[in-house]
């Protein structure tokens, strides 16, 4: 007997493993006790596995018409090789020279594979308003538990940097304000606003500038598409009302919220958070080699926290055309994402997420360490992509 697997269940796992696996995989070690390793490995195991996969099912679709996935494999090719000139011309610290191994197994491994195999599938056919409900019960869930445990042990369940613990808050609120703008009728209304606040909570409370950036941009995002002159004069009383919250608790508030203090020093006084030094290094590597790059890394491991000087510094102008070329489907199909009458609804909230994390990488991390980035970057590729061979 023939056994067949429905291809909807197998590309709504592999969505979900990829959108929300990790945030799930980095819960169980706090409360558990444990090294989180024991859960980022088998995690990172099951991706390249269900990538094989994925890409072995969809290998019709690899072509060398496909310029997201030329641009893609060229410029991590490119990458890995200047990884290892670097490595072996430039000064590291010790610590920093034991990684490279690691990197360069991240990026064929946690990078490459995932990544093409979401530029195979047909996203024409995949049930988003299925994966949305899954997605937000699960953050709203995960944030429940964290903060039930909170109360008990006086930490929180995820076992990451706090700058992506408040990217996690960042993303509840981001769909939640989607779903009630766009999708409420398929939603308990109190259950979405309880989930935005709850998000906002996650994002106060972690003291990071970033995920406040990020739901600013995406909110502004979102009023644009909605196209409502109403909701963009609610959008800019509400940034008043923030900014004189900010300047007030700054003022006021003895420096009790870390995340307004970053803010206002942002806003007032243009501070980068130490990261101005890393700018003006990074500048100076690229102005010694334009075209190429020069080394990846500084040599104590730390990488410039912007993407573009990033790439600048470590692959030059080169390096950046090769990246950013994997984005032209985006480009040529953009009414997808800023047309709310074209396409899928919920290819706005997608090319939403993408927009936190594109916010998240001009200001920290570096351009693998940041799987969500990553692979909303591939779904909006793909999303685009199909738009080009098929009616959407």
């Amino acid at each position: 007997m023939k056994i067949t697997i429905n291809n909807n269940f197998i590309y709504k796992l592999f969505l979900l493993s990829v959108m929300v696996g990790n945030t799930i995989a980095i819960s169980f070690a706090k409360p558990l006790e444990m090294n989180p390793r024991n859960f980022s490995i088998p995690y990172r195991i099951f991706i390249i596995i269900f990538s094989l996969f994925i890409i072995y099912r969809e290998r019709k679709n690899i072509s060398f018409k496909n310029i997201s996935i030329i641009s893609l494999v060229v410029f991590w090719g490119f990458y890995i090789i200047k990884l290892i000139y670097s490595f072996n011309n430039y000064s590291f610290n010790q610590e920093v020279l034991l990684s490279r191994n690691e990197d360069i197994f991240r990026i064929l491994c946690m990078v490459l594979l995932p990544s093409i195999a979401l530029l195979c599938i047909n996203y024409s056919k995949i049930d988003f308003k299925s994966i949305v409900k899954y997605y937000v019960t699960i953050l709203c869930s995960l944030l429940v538990i964290n903060y039930i445990y909170g109360y008990i042990k006086l930490d929180h369940i995820f076992s990451t940097y706090y700058i992506m613990y408040g990217h996690i808050g960042a993303s509840l609120f981001i769909i939640s304000l989607f779903l009630l703008l766009f999708c409420r009728k398929d939603y308990k209304s109190y259950f979405l606003f309880f989930c935005l606040f709850l998000g906002l909570f996650n994002v106060i409370q972690s003291m990071a500038r970033s995920p406040l950036v990020a739901i600013s941009v995406c909110s502004l995002y979102m009023i644009i598409l909605k196209g409502n002159k109403k909701y963009i004069l609610y959008a800019l009383i509400l940034l008043l009302l923030f900014i004189g919250l900010i300047i007030l608790h700054e003022q006021y508030g003895n420096g009790e919220i870390t995340s307004f203090n970053r803010m206002y020093k942002w806003i007032a006084q243009g501070d980068t958070s130490s990261r101005g030094p890393l700018y003006s290094k990074a500048i100076e590597i690229f102005n010694s080699h334009r075209l190429f790059g020069g080394r990846i890394l500084f040599e104590d491991g730390v990488h410039p926290h912007n993407i573009f000087l990033e790439l600048l510094m470590g692959t030059g102008i080169l390096g950046l055309i090769i990246y950013f070329l994997k984005f032209w489907p985006v480009v040529k199909n953009a009414a997808l994402f800023w047309n709310i009458q074209k396409g899928n609804i919920y290819y706005k909230l997608i090319f939403a997420l993408f927009l936190q994390y594109f916010t998240l990488v001009q200001t920290s991390c570096n351009l693998f360490n940041i799987p969500e980035f990553l692979y909303f970057s591939s779904m909006i590729i793909g999303i685009g992509y199909t738009a080009k061979t098929q009616e959407v």
